[in-house]
């Protein structure tokens, strides 16, 4: 490319460049629709995120919340549920297949 060469919309170069940073924005947004914040180290859902996470109704968590089968935390009215919390509760609750001996 020359030093005083004027680049337009319509080089191939160009058009290239701007391909690229479409394709950029769209994994940006798709990032930033599903990155949360951190907070202290911990990421907090809601009860909305969660039930989608474990595919549960809202009755199903409230259950689970009633019953300390999960951890919550409680400001006001909102409730929030950390990240590690439900981690932690399904390795819990978590039974393997049990080995069967193999047969001679």
């Amino acid at each position: 490319m020359a030093e005083n060469e004027i680049i337009t919309q319509k080089d191939p170069q160009m058009q290239m460049f701007a391909q690229l940073m479409e394709g950029t924005l769209k994994k940006l947004d798709r990032y930033c629709a599903t990155a949360r914040p951190m907070l202290g180290g911990e990421v907090y859902l809601t009860g909305e995120e969660v039930c989608k996470l474990l595919r549960l109704s809202t009755r199903t968590l409230q259950d689970y919340r009633d019953n300390g089968t999960i951890a919550y935390c409680k400001i006001g009215g909102k409730i929030l549920y950390r990240q590690s919390d439900i981690q932690a509760m399904l390795e819990r609750h978590y039974y393997p297949i049990p080995k069967k001996p193999c047969r001679p």
